[in-house]
């Protein structure tokens, strides 16, 4: 009886992070000082933490003041446009009402944009410039409302390109930092793993087996997902 090998390097990082967090929770519900790893898993604790430390960075390094207030302004643009163009649902000129109750159609289509998450928000509105400045600028025009239209445009391209900036310069450095942390708690696994199956060989498997087979178990649920990505048969078929 021995853990199972698993090639930790082919998880992406959100999954490493959870194989590492049920790893610990594992120890933890066993007791590192009864499995005889104390001194291993007392090294592989902080090397986690610092894991879980640059992917928090890497999640959050897009969310700066600057991106907010180009959301916020965004938002406000899409929201002027928006208006002015249903001012005209009222309007006398029933060549101004018909054009505005064109892009009412339009704009219930995409539903309320501004509430979607970022990423989504940039492509909705994108994809909305793109009906406006082409089926709908001839509304556009007779509207007068070409200014806003305008003006989101700017907007969308001032967040887009912050976002792609914040994304090189943050988070491609704290990406390396997490390959190397990666590495660093991978090793310390395998060390931890190799201690209990050679403990199983010098001791048996009585004090150890209940530990391995639990978490055994784990670890076909991880090497099941990289044989489902890669399309090839679970490891249970």
């Amino acid at each position: 009886m021995k853990i199972t090998k698993i090639d930790l390097s082919r998880l992406r990082n959100d999954e490493h992070f959870q194989f590492n967090t049920e790893f610990g929770d594992a120890v933890n519900r066993f007791n590192a000082q009864t499995l005889k790893i104390k001194t291993e898993f007392d090294i592989y604790v902080p090397l986690f933490e610092q894991e879980d430390e640059a992917l928090k960075k890497i999640m959050k390094s897009a969310i700066t003041a600057e991106i907010q207030e180009a959301d916020k302004h965004r938002d406000r643009m899409y929201k002027g446009l928006k208006e002015s163009a249903a001012a005209a649902l009222n309007h006398f000129s029933e060549d101004k009402l018909n054009a505005a109750k064109r892009l009412k159609i339009l704009f219930d289509t995409y539903g309320n944009v501004a509430a979607k998450p970022l990423n989504e928000q940039t492509s909705a509105v994108y994809n909305l410039l793109q009906d406006l400045n082409g089926t709908y600028a001839g509304d556009i025009e007779l509207l007068g409302i070409g200014d806003w239209v305008a003006e989101l445009q700017a907007a969308n391209s001032r967040f887009d390109s912050l976002m792609k900036s914040r994304f090189d310069e943050a988070t491609l450095r704290t990406d390396l930092v997490l390959k190397e942390v990666r590495q660093q708690v991978d090793a310390q696994y395998k060390t931890i793993v190799e201690r209990i199956n050679a403990l199983v060989i010098v001791e048996g498997e009585a004090a150890y087996a209940e530990f391995i087979r639990y978490w055994n178990i784990v670890v076909e649920k991880y090497k099941n997902i990289l044989a489902k990505r890669s399309g090839k048969k679970t490891v249970n078929d």
